[in-house]
């Protein structure tokens, strides 16, 4: 009985030992295959460094533009807002003129329509 013991644990063991055999050789694929990877990534380093400082360039100079845009809009709403008190200013400068243009107009529309209507009745006063 010790012997058959004894011949399981040798058989366990050397079943164990390949195992272990193969587990390392998977290991050391995996390790080849990750000195791959590193060497690509190297490689790869400096061109996405090269991408990565453009985009950062690209979003600095957007950053500026929409600056220079906004003080744009905010200039363009000032001169709006100037226009729009311009354009009050004349409108109530201009609207009492015109009435009272609009009066002697129509004072001189009636004062010529007595005067020809008393002409015309030799120099009767027309009935109104």
């Amino acid at each position: 009985m010790w012997l058959a013991i004894g011949l399981a644990s040798l058989i366990a063991a050397i079943g164990i030992g390949a195992a272990c055999l193969r587990l390392a050789q998977l290991l050391a694929h995996v390790d080849a295959t990750l000195g791959k990877v590193d060497r690509q990534l190297d490689a790869a380093d400096a061109p996405l460094a090269k991408t990565l400082d453009h985009v950062s360039g690209l979003a600095t100079s957007v950053d500026g533009i929409v600056a220079k845009v906004d003080r744009i809009a905010d200039a363009a709403e000032k001169a709006a807002g100037a226009v729009a008190k311009t354009a009050d200013a004349a409108q109530a400068a201009v609207t009492p003129a015109v009435a009272n243009l609009a009066g002697v107009v129509a004072g001189v529309s009636k004062g010529a329509r007595a005067f020809f209507r008393s002409r015309g009745h030799n120099g009767e006063h027309a009935k109104d």
